[in-house]
């Protein structure tokens, strides 16, 4: 995280940092620094560095918050962009349950934001969901960017099957994620 931040050019990695704020929209800063006696319990051990977030909700003074305050989702949000921008992170991985810890609009939004950072990176991300919304934050228009659904035949052998955005699919006028529950693109089962 240290080497990803850097507040006087207010970037994280490649992003502008104010990019990185407005997806964790209750943040007003994100800092590293030494972990403060003040702020982390004296009964949880504590690293040379940490994440600070300042809330910008709270009241000055009291408006600092540690990884042990802040929302799990922000932290994975945090975690996510690190694996796709992180020089040391593996050039090809996967996510399971990707949208974890995520409410759905912020799941879109960081799906867009992940997929534009690991193209950039020239890595590659093999991602599983259960939440809708993530399939918007997808650009199947760009062929570096590809949706698969997983079934199961009635013999019970799996099937792979690539999802390719065609004219049949966007003269419905509905987004990836209403086709997707209505189980025009598979990978739901038949309820």
């Amino acid at each position: 995280m240290d080497d990803l931040l850097d507040t006087e050019e207010e970037t994280f990695g490649s992003m502008d940092l104010y990019d990185l704020l407005d997806l964790l929209d209750w943040t007003k800063a994100i800092g590293v620094g030494k972990p403060s006696k003040d702020t982390v319990s004296p009964n949880i051990p504590m690293t040379a560095k940490t994440i600070r977030f300042t809330d910008r909700f709270m009241r000055e003074g009291r408006s600092e918050l540690t990884p042990y305050d802040a929302s799990e989702g922000s932290l994975y949000v945090l975690f996510l962009l690190a694996l796709a921008m992180h020089a040391k992170s593996p050039n090809m991985f996967s996510i399971d349950n990707f949208d974890q810890a995520l409410n759905p609009r912020l799941a879109r939004s960081i799906t867009k934001v992940f997929c534009d950072r690991i193209i950039e990176a020239n890595k590659t991300a093999f991602i599983t969901t259960h939440n809708p919304l993530v399939l918007d934050g997808l650009n199947l228009g760009d062929d570096r960017i590809r949706l698969f659904t997983v079934d199961r035949n009635l013999n019970g052998h799996t099937q792979i099957n690539r999802v390719v955005v065609n004219e049949k699919l966007l003269e419905t006028g509905n987004s990836l994620s209403k086709l997707w529950v209505m189980g025009m693109l598979g990978g739901v089962p038949n309820l």
